[in-house]
C-alpha cells in the first residue's frame, strides 16, 4: 500500500503542468475522431467502398473505430513526451546563462535578526520569522549575494561593528529593524545600511494590521533591490505565484514548524511536524507547510530520527507532491525532487528541477547544495566545483554537519572526476571521516601516479573499515553518471581486497 501511494505521488509531480494539456488533446482527438467517423460515414453512403478497396462498409467502419481506440493511448503518449520535452527545454534554456554568471560579481547582503520590542520570547518565534522571510524574499534575487540565515542569525545579540561587517565578513549591506506585535497590527522599523562608509541610505516605519505582512515585505525587498542595483524588473520575486496563505494563523504555525526545523534535533523534528500539519489544517491551500514538511520528514529519516521505510517515504512523497501541485516555483520543493531524481540515477530530470530550484532561488544553501552536485555529474564539473566552493565560502558547515565533510567530499569527488591528483589529495587531508567513496577514489589516484600508499594509515584504516562492503552496490550509490569509472573503481576495490 505504501509502495503505490509512492509511485501515485510520484506520478502526480511528473505529470504536473502536463495533466491539462492532455485533457485538452484527448478532448480535440475525441472531438476530431467523432468528426471522422461522421464524414466516412456519410462519404461511404455516397462511394462503393467495397469496388474502391475490396471490403463491405460495415467492415470499414469497424476498422476505423479500432483504430481510432487503438492510437487514442499512443497520441497520448506522443503528446505527453512532446510537452515533457518542451517544458524540460525551456527550463534548461536558462542553464547556460546561469552558468555564465557565476563568476559576476554581485553586491553582499546581510539581514540581521530583528529586534523583538515586545521583549517576550512567545512571540520571538514571529520576529524571526518575519526577518527570515525578508531574507528569503532577497535570496530569490540574482543580481545580489545573500548571507545565509546560519550567518546572520549567527550575529543575534553580537555587538559588530560596521568595519568588521565589511572588512572581515564582506558585507555591501546590511539590513536591520524592530517589530512590536500589538493585538492585531506590526509595528516594523526597517533600515538599509552601506558598510562602505556606514550611513543608513533607506530607513522606514509601517504600522499595519497583521494581514498586510506579505506587502509590506514586498515594499521593503522592491526598495532595498532599487537603493542597490537601481530599477529593475524583480521576475523572481512575483507575489500572484508565493503568497502562500491570507490565513494569519496558517501563517504563524508555518514560522514555528519552519523555526523548530532548523534546529536539527529529534524532539524539535517531531514537534515542527504538528506546527506545519496544523498550518495545513489552518489553511490547506497553503503550500509552504507542504514543503517544509517534506523538508522535515526528509531531515528525520537522514538524521536517524525517523526509519528509513516506505511509510515515512510516502508521506514525504506525499507532501511534496501537494506542495509541488500547489506551486511549482517552490525552490524548497524543486530542490527535494531534484534530489530524489538524483538516487534514481535520472540525472536529466534531476538537472531540470535543479536547475528550476537555482532560477526561482539562487542563493540558498539547500540549492546550491544540490545544484553543485548535479552539475558535477551532468558533464559541468568546473561549473559545479563553483558551486560548491561558494557554498563551502558562504556556509562550510552546511546543513546539520558538525564538521566540513560534506561539501569537501563533493568537492574532492569533482576533483577526481577532472583527474587534478594534487586537489584531491589536498582536499583528502581536510577531511576528518573518510567514507568508502573517498578512500576507494584515492587509492585510484595514487596508482594512477605510481605512488606508495600501502603503509600509509589511511589505507590501513580503511582496509578493516570496508572490508566487508558490497562494492557494487556501494559504488552505485556514488551516483557518478559515468560507467566507465565505475568500472574502474570496482576493479580497483576487488584488487586491493
Amino acid at each position: 500500500m505504501d509502495k503505490l501511494k509512492i509511485l501515485k505521488s510520484f506520478l502526480k509531480i511528473k505529470f504536473h503542468n502536463i495533466g491539462s494539456f492532455l485533457f485538452k488533446a484527448s478532448s480535440a482527438y475525441i472531438i476530431g475522431s467523432f468528426a471522422l467517423i461522421q464524414v466516412s460515414s456519410i462519404v461511404t453512403d455516397n462511394i462503393s467502398i467495397k469496388s474502391s478497396i475490396g471490403i463491405e462498409k460495415e467492415i470499414f467502419m469497424q476498422y476505423l473505430f479500432i483504430a481510432v481506440l487503438i492510437l487514442f493511448p499512443l497520441f497520448l503518449i506522443i503528446n505527453f513526451l512532446f510537452k515533457k520535452k518542451s517544458i524540460d527545454n525551456s527550463v534548461m534554456s536558462t542553464l547556460n546563462a546561469n552558468l555564465d554568471q557565476l563568476d559576476d560579481y554581485r553586491p553582499k547582503i546581510a539581514v540581521i535578526p530583528f529586534e523583538n520590542l515586545n521583549n517576550d520570547n512567545d512571540g520571538q518565534f514571529l520576529v524571526d520569522g518575519i526577518a527570515e522571510d525578508l531574507l528569503m524574499e532577497l535570496s530569490m534575487v540574482k543580481e545580489l549575494s545573500v548571507a545565509t540565515r546560519k550567518t546572520c542569525f549567527g550575529f543575534r545579540d553580537k555587538d559588530i561593528t560596521s568595519q568588521a561587517f565589511k572588512e572581515e565578513w564582506g558585507f555591501d549591506y546590511v539590513v536591520t529593524g524592530s517589530i512590536r506585535a500589538i493585538n492585531n497590527r506590526l509595528r516594523i522599523l526597517i533600515e538599509l545600511s552601506d558598510m562602505t562608509d556606514d550611513r543608513v541610505i533607506w530607513t522606514n516605519k509601517f504600522d499595519r494590521e497583521n494581514d498586510d505582512i506579505f506587502d509590506i515585505q514586498d515594499e521593503i525587498v522592491t526598495k532595498i533591490v532599487n537603493c542597490i542595483v537601481g530599477e529593475i524588473e524583480i521576475t523572481s520575486l512575483k507575489r500572484a505565484n508565493r503568497k502562500p496563505t491570507a490565513n494569519m494563523t496558517s501563517y504563524e504555525y508555518t514560522l514555528k514548524g519552519r523555526a523548530l526545523n532548523q534546529m536539527f534535533e529529534k524532539n524539535a523534528n517531531a514537534e515542527a511536524i504538528k506546527m506545519l500539519d496544523a498550518a495545513i489544517n489552518a489553511d490547506q491551500s497553503n503550500p509552504l507547510p507542504y514543503s517544509w514538511k517534506a523538508c522535515t520528514i526528509g531531515q528525520s529519516i537522514a538524521l536517524g530520527f525517523r526509519e528509513d521505510n516506505d511509510k515515512n517515504k510516502a508521506e514525504l512523497i506525499e507532501a511534496l507532491s501537494k506542495a509541488n501541485e500547489m506551486n511549482d516555483n517552490d525552490w524548497n520543493a524543486l530542490r527535494i525532487i531534484a534530489e530524489a531524481h538524483l538516487t534514481l540515477n535520472d540525472y536529466q530530470q534531476s538537472m531540470v528541477y535543479a536547475n528550476k530550484a537555482y532560477n526561482a532561488n539562487p542563493n540558498h544553501p539547500y540549492v546550491l547544495w544540490i545544484y553543485g552536485r548535479i552539475l558535477v555529474r551532468f558533464d559541468k564539473i568546473e561549473s559545479g566545483i563553483k558551486v560548491l566552493e561558494k557554498l563551502y565560502e558562504i556556509e562550510p558547515m552546511a546543513l546539520a554537519d558538525i564538521n566540513t565533510d560534506r561539501i569537501i567530499k563533493e568537492l574532492f569527488v569533482a576533483y577526481y572526476l577532472i583527474n587534478n591528483s594534487e586537489k584531491c589529495n589536498e582536499l583528502f587531508s581536510k577531511i576528518h571521516e573518510p567514507g568508502f567513496r573517498e578512500w576507494l577514489m584515492l587509492i585510484d589516484i595514487k596508482i594512477k601516479n605510481q605512488a606508495d600508499y600501502l603503509s600509509e594509515n589511511w589505507f590501513n584504516l580503511g582496509l578493516s573499515k570496508f572490508k566487508d562492503l558490497d562494492f557494487n552496490k556501494e559504488i552505485k550509490l556514488f551516483h557518478l553518471n559515468n560507467k566507465e569509472v565505475d568500472l574502474r573503481l570496482l576493479q580497483t576495490a576487488e584488487n586491493t581486497f
